[in-house]
């Protein structure tokens, strides 16, 4: 899925509550497309986690992209750092360092793309839908 595929392509602040923020888009978002069930928590989860790393890591604006090939939904999570994300030590205690970790773990795929402005992390997840009603998002690459 490239670029010009994403349906819905939002700019965050750099700041904490840009999780939560996220989250709403997403989930408005899953309702136009007529997404439902386990899979838009899955969704929600794996946003927050990237869009919380993006703005402790990262430190610029952050890029929400959602597109949608068939059953799956790809998400994408840029800033202007080019450091790739590195899954954290686990340590039962800490508050952080579980997100890449939830990724690995949740999504159907997952990667990075690097551009000289900084990277997009992004996650796709199978819905088990067909593609909505005049859903955009009509090619896929990766």
């Amino acid at each position: 899925m490239s670029f010009e595929d994403w349906s819905r392509v939002t700019t965050l602040a750099a700041e904490p509550t840009s999780s939560r923020a996220a989250r709403h888009v997403v989930a408005g978002w899953c309702i136009e497309q007529g997404i439902i069930g386990d899979v838009v928590d899955t969704l929600l989860l794996l946003t927050a986690e990237l869009v919380t790393n993006a703005v402790l890591h990262g430190r610029s604006e952050v890029v929400l992209s959602l597109g949608r090939l068939g059953s799956r939904v790809r998400v994408g999570v840029g800033d202007e750092n080019t450091r790739l994300p590195q899954r954290g030590d686990l340590d039962p205690d800490a508050l952080t360092g579980r997100g890449m970790t939830l990724v690995e773990a949740l999504a159907d795929r997952h990667g990075v793309d690097l551009s000289p402005f900084g990277k997009t992390v992004w996650f796709d997840v199978l819905t088990g839908l067909a593609p909505a009603r005049g859903a955009r998002g009509a090619r896929a690459t990766a």
